[in-house]
């Protein structure tokens, strides 16, 4: 018990929300997390549950993700060891606003609403740190918006070049060693290359439409043929020209 009270402290110190809390403060809160571990693909909590607690990643890695209209996923960030998950539901009592998914197998701290709020009454400048950590995240979700708009727009142009400059569907972790506008180039090219397949439709649809088009005036050619061969202005001209074929052929024979 001892030794797991120690580990815990010794890593909620190393923890950047927690860097300015006092000896006594990291104690409580090292008595108050519950160990937790999972296994790959595991779901941490998923976007509508109740924020009732927050996690500390000590290893592992895991991804935020939400779900467009069409059910698709839409990654929006990953997360690492000294990161924490889950806070925002925890400060504001709102539902989960995103679901979090395990790439790797991990461990973590759990930290209850009502032991957060109880230490923030008496540390302020936690409140610091957890603020610092969100407008890290807001700037992040801001660059997430400004690309998201972007490429919507020069899809909605018809504009697909940017398309070729996109790796397939990231597989591996997408670190905060990397820029905003990196990592959200990383987290969105998986959406958008489902507007490749978009494209691929749209141009096969293209083709049977103009290949529809041929077939169509084709047979309506081969109608107003048929009309106009049954109107008695081609059946008497039909006959002259019989006659006039068949006088032809009778002044060659005569001479």
């Amino acid at each position: 018990m001892e030794i797991a009270l120690g580990n815990h402290l010794k890593f909620l110190k190393n923890v950047s929300i927690f860097r300015h809390l006092s000896e006594d403060a990291l104690l409580e809160l090292a008595q108050r997390v519950e160990p937790v571990s999972w296994d790959k693909d595991a779901v941490l909590f998923r976007k509508g549950d109740s924020g009732d607690a927050m996690y500390l990643i000590q290893s592992g890695w895991v991804k935020i993700v939400t779900q467009d209209a069409s059910g698709n996923e839409l990654v929006l960030n990953h997360c690492g060891p000294g990161e924490a998950v889950g806070d925002m539901a925890l400060i504001d009592g709102e539902p989960r606003s995103a679901t979090v998914v395990a790439l790797l197998p991990g461990r973590a701290l759990k930290l209850g609403r009502t032991a957060l709020l109880d230490i923030l009454q008496r540390q302020p400048a936690l409140a610091m740190d957890i603020l610092h950590g969100l407008s890290a995240r807001l700037r992040l979700a801001t660059t997430y918006i400004e690309k998201a708009i972007e490429w919507s727009h020069r899809v909605a142009q018809g504009d697909y070049a940017f398309m070729e400059q996109l790796g397939n569907e990231h597989k591996t972790i997408v670190t905060m060693s990397r820029s905003d506008e990196a990592r959200v180039g990383e987290f969105l090219s998986a959406f958008f290359r489902m507007v490749e397949g978009v494209r691929e439709r749209e141009e096969a649809l293209r083709k049977e439409v103009y290949q529809l088009k041929i077939e169509i005036d084709e047979a309506r050619r081969q109608r107003e043929v048929e009309e106009i061969s049954k109107t008695d202005f081609f059946k008497n001209l039909k006959s002259v020209t019989q006659r006039l074929r068949r006088s032809r052929e009778d002044e060659q024979q005569g001479s």
